[in-house]
């Protein structure tokens, strides 16, 4: 029951003590908000998500929040976004919180709000506790001196930081007296909830799990073995509806999830330092990204960008703990994630020559073959050059599709459930570590229409051989340019380098495109590597290098930024 304030009259008093949110729901004659049709299977229970990121742009569930107050309650001050600058830990800064100017003093408005808060907490038809609170994605509220916590509702309504002494006008605002303020999960702020369109969000998320584990350092005399991509996570195919990883809170406590990735096929158990991962997630609901370690807790580098919805997925190296493992989490919200590892560091011992541990042979990114897959369907390209010992290479591939699906890239005859990069209405670009003995690789095409696909090759992996280099690990800053006119980084690249591993992230305004990355040669006639619309895109890029050291960038998005930091360094071995 919520607590009356002294001020109220004894009338007041004596009323509100007997009716509780739930009756009030029903007794109340205030106007309330369109009966929806009342799911079969409620969305899952509210888990808390406090804000971790700024990006203070109004989400789609929270516009559709402030039009239902607005298409219920009429004309109102309804504010959902905060600057960055404003000294403060809220879910505006995220654009998912939504205040509502009603004043809790004046006793019409009071009631109406009063009405509202009653009918978002009061259990559902089904005796289930806060039903619309879970239908709507409504996290928490703040209002009149109190919080409430759809994350917690036993708890009922408590003092909200020490309001009930805080009586005078001017603390209105800090104790909600003058609004009340929604703030909501990631679902709900992406208006997936089941109130909109009568579909219940099931999932759930992945069990944190709490194995030990230190990060092995990737050492400079390690070597890279690709192999045929090997599936060791999906969180898709977890429980009965799946489960998504969770964000790290900004109270440092760790809820990553951690993936077993040695002694899986073709991977061995021990002598593991890092692996390449593609990582793929699937259905996110905020706009971020998952970061990747070899310990948990560790905030370790950025593996993919994520948007809000829709699929996103990169190439990364990750290092892999003495316990064989490596942490995923979000940063903001929550996506469900695959990952398939292309390939393994390992020490150099005689159990890694016997795994054909190969050396890097850098190569001037050039296209060396184009072809329509068609659809649904599969075809074969020959690498031209190949050299002799090969085990691998390294590939960007550029595709054109008008229908959702992915491109594989696995050896001949080998099957996969490894998504390389999507297929989408336009175009993408992906990096990937392809296996290969003799330089011919599959593509297949998961589309349901044909999918054009530039392959650029960028280099070779190959059984030891004089002249081929190592790749030694990095963390270098090259800087941020704009993702327009020709610019060239200088000054940052290692003497004897032969190529360099990028990772690069990628911005857009309003318009998409794409950015060229290259070093020794010409520039190539494909992109590298994304622009996005509105939205952030991360992945790996080997750059082979000339005698000037430099780093060449080019795209054809002037407002979009481009962020290279330099995870690698090929040199020979």
């Amino acid at each position: 029951m919520r607590r009356i304030l002294p001020l109220l009259s004894a009338l007041a008093v004596a009323v509100a003590a007997v009716v509780t949110p739930a009756v009030a729901a029903k007794q109340t004659t205030a106007v309330l908000p369109p009966e929806r049709p009342y799911p079969a299977v409620l969305d899952a229970p509210i888990e808390y998500e406090g804000m971790t990121t700024c990006d203070p742009v109004a989400r789609p569930g929270a516009m559709m929040l402030r039009q239902l107050l607005l298409d219920t309650y009429g004309k109102a001050v309804i504010g959902i976004t905060r600057a960055c600058d404003q000294d403060s830990i809220s879910e505006h800064k995220e654009g998912r919180a939504v205040d509502w100017m009603v004043d809790f003093r004046n006793p019409a408005e009071k009631a109406e709000a009063q009405a509202f808060v009653d009918w978002v907490t009061a259990p559902g038809p089904d005796g289930t506790p806060a039903a619309n609170a879970r239908r709507l994605g409504i996290m928490y509220i703040g209002w009149g001196d109190e919080m409430w916590r759809a994350y917690d509702p036993d708890r009922g309504w408590t003092e909200l930081k020490g309001c009930y002494s805080l009586q005078g006008s001017g603390s209105d605002t800090f104790c909600h007296r003058d609004h009340v303020h929604f703030s909501m999960t990631w679902d709900g702020a992406a208006g997936r909830t089941s109130y909109w369109d009568g579909t219940p969000v099931l999932d759930t998320a992945c069990k944190v799990a709490r194995p030990g584990g230190r990060a092995r350092a990737l050492k400079a005399s390690a070597a890279f073995v690709p192999v045929k991509p090997v599936r060791v996570f999906d969180s898709r195919k977890k429980g009965e509806n799946g489960c998504y990883l969770q964000q790290r809170r900004w109270s440092g406590d760790d809820r990553s999830t951690p993936v077993k990735v040695v002694g899986k096929k073709r991977l061995p158990k021990t002598g593991v330092q890092a692996v390449a991962v593609r990582v793929t997630a699937y259905a996110s609901n905020a706009p971020g990204w998952l970061s990747g370690s070899g310990a948990p807790g560790a905030n370790g580098p950025r593996v993919v960008s994520l948007g809000m919805d829709g699929t996103s997925a990169a190439t990364a190296i990750v290092p892999v703990s003495d316990t064989g493992r490596i942490w995923l989490a979000t940063v903001a919200g929550h996506a469900r994630v695959a990952v398939d590892v292309l390939g393994y560091f390992t020490r150099a011992s005689a159990a890694a020559t016997t795994a054909k541990t190969g050396t890097w042979q850098p190569a001037a990114s050039s296209v060396v073959a184009t072809t329509e897959l068609p659809a649904a369907g599969a075809a074969e390209v020959a690498l031209p050059g190949a050299p002799k010992g090969l085990t691998g290479a390294v590939l960007t591939l550029n595709t054109t599709g008008t229908s959702a699906g992915h491109v594989r890239v696995t050896p001949p005859g080998s099957k996969t459930r490894a998504d390389a990069l999507d297929v989408v209405n336009g175009t993408r670009s992906a990096t990937v570590f392809a296996a290969s003995s003799d330089g011919r690789v599959t593509l297949t095409n998961t589309a349901q229409t044909p999918t054009s696909v530039n392959v650029v090759l960028s280099g070779w992996i190959t059984t030891a051989q004089q002249g081929g280099g190592r790749l030694r690990p990095a963390s270098v800053d090259l800087g941020t340019v704009k993702a327009g006119k020709q610019q060239t980084l200088t000054g940052k690249v290692p003497a004897k380098a032969q190529a360099v591993v990028l990772s690069v992230t990628t911005k857009g305004r309003k318009k998409a495109g794409g950015v060229t990355i290259w070093g020794a040669g010409q520039r190539p006639a494909a992109r590298t590597v994304d622009v996005r619309s509105k939205r952030s895109s991360t992945d790996l890029v080997v750059v082979a290098i000339g005698d000037d050291r430099a780093v060449k960038v080019a795209g054809d998005v002037p407002k979009g930024r481009v962020s290279l930091r330099m995870v690698g360094v090929i040199k020979a071995s």
